[in-house]
């Protein structure tokens, strides 16, 4: 897999790894996953060094608007807001940096053996509006008669107040065609493997602070309310490091 690891070390002005301190374990998984890879380890915020209370106090966090941009009006528990965070710092040292395009994963990333090859025709298929390419993601990839009925009933949802999404997000909740290998982005999880350009990194700076959305649905909001333009690689060719039941391995939220 290295040559196609070289492609994204060319294509790339840095490669983050977001991790913690104390995951030296995810890391050395990391190193054994991406032989090949150019990238710096990036530490970020650790859920056990800080309350949200504090961070309340610091204007860091905002249990409001935390609530007002949760689906079901939650506030954001310690784990949330350390990913949040430690993905915002990215931004901002990629900003203080004047990278131009970053990739970033986290350290439970694992890349698609079969599809990696890949690589150089998604590189020459990324459009030049492309603020934010997911090379991972989860959920509302594909269209159907399912899809059509799901936005229909959040269409009526929201018109009696019972959703919050707006109907621009609810429009553009799937992902579309757009080429052999990318789709238009619609509302995913996961933000374990994505790109990221100066625009973007501004625009999501922003709308995060102070901190006031998960990690993956900040991502998400921008995209489906055309904030950002977003894309996905379709399909993934990098992976979560799920558990059998597809819950996250040693997850830094719960």
């Amino acid at each position: 897999m290295q040559k196609y690891f070289q492609l994204l070390n060319d294509y790339y002005d840095n490669i983050y790894v977001l991790s913690v301190r104390s995951a030296e374990h995810r890391r050395k998984q990391f190193e054994e996953r991406f032989k090949g890879l150019k990238y710096s380890f990036f530490f970020g915020a650790d859920k056990n060094s800080f309350t949200p209370k504090e961070l309340v106090e610091k204007n860091i966090y905002n249990e409001e608007l935390a609530s007002k941009h949760h689906r079901y009006s939650k506030l954001m528990m310690p784990g949330e807001i350390a990913c949040a965070w430690s993905h915002r710092m990215i931004y901002e040292d990629m900003l203080e940096r004047n990278f131009s395009n970053i990739l970033i994963f986290e350290d439970d990333a694992v890349p698609n053996p079969e599809l990696i090859t890949q690589v150089p025709v998604i590189l020459a298929q990324i459009p030049s509006d492309c603020e934010v390419l997911m090379w991972g993601w989860s959920k509302h990839g594909e269209t159907g008669i399912g899809s059509f009925l799901k936005q229909t009933s959040y269409q009526i949802q929201h018109k009696f107040g019972l959703l919050k999404w707006t109907p621009t997000m609810i429009k553009n909740l799937f992902a579309k065609p757009f080429s052999s290998k990318l789709k238009k982005a619609g509302f995913h999880d996961y933000t374990f493997a994505y790109g990221l350009t100066k625009n973007g990194a501004q625009k999501l700076v922003q709308m995060q602070t102070p901190i006031q959305y998960i990690a993956d649905n900040l991502v998400a909001y921008a995209i489906t309310q055309n904030i950002v333009n977003g894309y996905i690689v379709y399909p993934a060719i990098m992976l979560h490091d799920d558990l059998p039941d597809g819950t996250p391995r040693d997850s830094y939220i719960r």
